[in-house]
C-alpha cells in the first residue's frame, strides 16, 4: 500500500515569470480544449490516437509549448474524456490547473526551489516550507499541480509525494463498518452517530432547494457558497472520527467495502440512494491515516467485504 500527502506550496516569482507562466497557462489549457474536442468529435479517449492525431499538428501550431508539457496535457484531455465516459465535452477556462508531471519541472524540497517549463523555456522559483511540512521532505515525489489565483496573482505549486507504507506490526485487529445510522461503528463496541451531522446537512438541504427555486444569479452564488461551506464541514467531522479511531490501541484496522451496498442501492428507491449518497463515505476512508507519519508504530489498513 502506498501513502500518498498532497502539500500546498507557494511561490516566490519575478513579475516576468509571472507573466511567462500566466500565458504558458492559458495557452495549456486552449491546447487541452483543442484535444478534447478532437477525443469528444472521434468518441475516444485513447492516448495512443489521440496521440497520433494532434501531437504533430499542435507542434507546428504551437511550437513554443515544450513536447512533455503537451504530452501532458494529451494526458490529461485523455483522463478527462474517460472519466466523463466520453458523454460531456470537458473545458479549461484560461486559468485552469494545469499538471506538472517529472519530465517538465524539477523540484528539491530540502533546497526549497524549483524550475518549470514554459513557453520561454523554464522558470525557476523558491519557496518557503512550513514546519509542519518538514516530515515530509525525504518522500518520494510523485506529481504537481500549478494554480493560479487571480485576486491575489500568487501561483501555488500543490506537490503529491508518496511512501511506501509500512509493514504491520502485532496483530490486535480493530473492524470498521460504516453506515447511514452511524457513521462508523467499531468492532470494540464505539458508536459514531449521525444525528447530529443529519441536522446540519437537513439545514444546508433546505437552503438549496429554497435558492434553487429562486434560480437568480445571487442565488447561484450564494448555492455555490454553502456548497464549499458543506465540503468543509464533512471534512472535518471526516477528519475527527478518523483520528479518533486512528488513536485507538490497535495495530490493523479492516475497514468495510461499501462496493457491494452501492450495487444494492440500485434497487431499493431513490430514497435510499440519497440516503446513501449524502454521507462521504469515501473521504472518511481516504483519512483513514491521517497524522500518524509521527508515531514509529503505523497503523495498517485493509479493506474487507
Amino acid at each position: 500500500m502506498i501513502v500518498e500527502r498532497t502539500i500546498k506550496l507557494k511561490l516566490e516569482l519575478s513579475d516576468e515569470s509571472k507573466e511567462t507562466l500566466k500565458q504558458t497557462m492559458v495557452l495549456s489549457n486552449q491546447v487541452f480544449n483543442e484535444i478534447a474536442r478532437y477525443g469528444f468529435d472521434n468518441h475516444t479517449c485513447s492516448k495512443v490516437s489521440v496521440h497520433h492525431a494532434t501531437y504533430y499538428g499542435i507542434r507546428k501550431q504551437h511550437p513554443e509549448l515544450p513536447c512533455s508539457v503537451l504530452q501532458g496535457i494529451r494526458d490529461v484531455a485523455c483522463e478527462a474524456l474517460k472519466g466523463l465516459e466520453l458523454k460531456t465535452l470537458p473545458r479549461s477556462k484560461p486559468f485552469s490547473a494545469i499538471r506538472y508531471n517529472k519530465r517538465v519541472h524539477k523540484i528539491n524540497l530540502i533546497k526549497q526551489n524549483v524550475s518549470l517549463s514554459s513557453v520561454k523555456g523554464r522558470v525557476t522559483a523558491t519557496f518557503s516550507i512550513p514546519e509542519y511540512y518538514k516530515q515530509y521532505l525525504k518522500w518520494e515525489f510523485k506529481t504537481s499541480t500549478l494554480r493560479y489565483n487571480k485576486q491575489q496573482n500568487v501561483f501555488y505549486l500543490h506537490v503529491v509525494i508518496h511512501k511506501p507504507s509500512p509493514e504491520p506490526v502485532g496483530d490486535k485487529i480493530l473492524g470498521i463498518d460504516r453506515g447511514i445510522v452511524n457513521i462508523a461503528v467499531t468492532s470494540n463496541n464505539h458508536f459514531f452517530n449521525s444525528k447530529p451531522i443529519k441536522n446540519v446537512r437537513a439545514k444546508y438541504a433546505f437552503l438549496r432547494a429554497k435558492l434553487q427555486s429562486k434560480g437568480t444569479k445571487s442565488a447561484k452564488k450564494l448555492l455555490r457558497k454553502i456548497s464549499r461551506k458543506e465540503q468543509r464541514f464533512v471534512s472535518k467531522v471526516n477528519h475527527c472520527i478518523s483520528k479518533e479511531i486512528v488513536a485507538m490501541p490497535f495495530d490493523i484496522f479492516a475497514i468495510e467495502d461499501l462496493t457491494s451496498i452501492r450495487v444494492q442501492s440500485r434497487t431499493r428507491g431513490i430514497d435510499f440512494t440519497q440516503k446513501l449518497n449524502n454521507w462521504a463515505f469515501y473521504e472518511l476512508e481516504a483519512r483513514k491515516g491521517i497524522d500518524t507519519e509521527h508515531s514509529d508504530n503505523t497503523p495498517h489498513f485493509i479493506v474487507r467485504s
